[in-house]
């Protein structure tokens, strides 16, 4: 049966139907859903009750996986408030201000030289009001943009803070963290490494314009991101049980709402695929650029 994608969003988001994800998948059905993928950007595949092994199976066909952030032989995340044994977690506990956080636009890894290339999620148990998660197109964005815009802002460097991406969650990194996530650079203006176009670069993580003043800096991340996340760039799914997703991190940024987290259980499974390298600019990885640029 051939894939069925309808879109859903104003400029990106589709629906996809005719494949079952719990089954092994064949490389003509893989190349379907990564061109799919490259049109539209998010893909929600509804009525797929997949097991933490099937998902990983699945996610590693679009490349090797990133592992957990609680523990390096894992490779799906549980999102969720519950513990291990099924009872809800306090809202106060460190884990849950942690994942707090994910409630601001961001892409996900970019405390990574390679950040993330796909993610994917799958639902286990939703609630019933409030906790969707929202996408905003960050290349119908740049697209968006006037000419002379678009000329000033390709070529700038903003700086990437981990640490810095907690503000407002009441989460506090402890000194091994804070050794481990230091700030790193990637460009404002990114060129999708497999279909060519530019999209905007940033979110939760972004601090500062390299070589601007701070508060130019913020000011032009702010105003950016309030463009980005305009209604008509950004698609709401509320979700239903056993909804899987999968999302291009080099072109979208998203967020997940609040909940009533004391309430209503929510738990969300979180594959995703390495990065292929680092970003560039002018054809060099960033680093190299930032040296390259102090030395003239």
């Amino acid at each position: 049966m051939a894939l069925e994608v309808k879109r859903l969003g104003n400029t990106f988001f589709a629906e996809v139907r005719g494949v079952d994800l719990r089954r092994e998948i064949s490389d003509n059905v893989y190349n379907a859903i990564n061109k799919a993928m490259l049109d539209h950007g998010v893909l929600l595949f509804p009525d797929q009750p997949v097991s933490d092994a099937e998902q990983e199976r699945f996610s590693k066909g679009f490349g090797p996986l990133e592992v957990t952030f609680e523990d390096p032989e894992y490779y799906v995340a549980h999102l969720s408030n519950l513990n291990q044994d099924g009872s809800m977690r306090s809202a106060d506990s460190r884990k849950s201000t942690f994942l707090r956080a994910n409630q601001q636009w961001h892409s996900d890894s970019t405390m990574f030289q390679a950040p993330a290339k796909y993610s994917f999620l799958s639902a286990h148990a939703v609630a019933p009001e409030g906790g969707e998660t929202e996408w905003a197109d960050m290349q119908g964005a740049w697209d968006a943009l006037t000419r002379e815009r678009r000329e000033q802002l390709d070529g700038l460097i903003i700086s990437h803070d981990f640490q810095k991406s907690r503000r407002g969650s009441e989460y506090e990194f402890d000194e091994e963290e804070r050794s481990q996530w230091p700030p790193l650079s990637h460009p404002l203006v990114r060129v999708h490494e497999e279909t060519g176009r530019k999209v905007l670069y940033l979110g939760s993580l972004a601090t500062h314009v390299v070589g601007w003043p701070d508060e130019k800096g913020r000011a032009l991340i702010e105003e950016l991101l309030n463009h980005a996340t305009q209604e008509q760039f950004v698609h709401t799914h509320k979700w239903n049980v056993n909804d899987f997703m999968m999302w291009d991190n080099r072109r979208v940024i998203h967020r997940g709402r609040p909940w009533d987290e004391e309430k209503y259980p929510r738990d969300l499974r979180r594959t995703t695929v390495k990065g292929t390298g680092p970003t560039m600019i002018n054809g060099e990885a960033v680093n190299e650029y930032e040296r390259a640029q102090s030395a003239a």
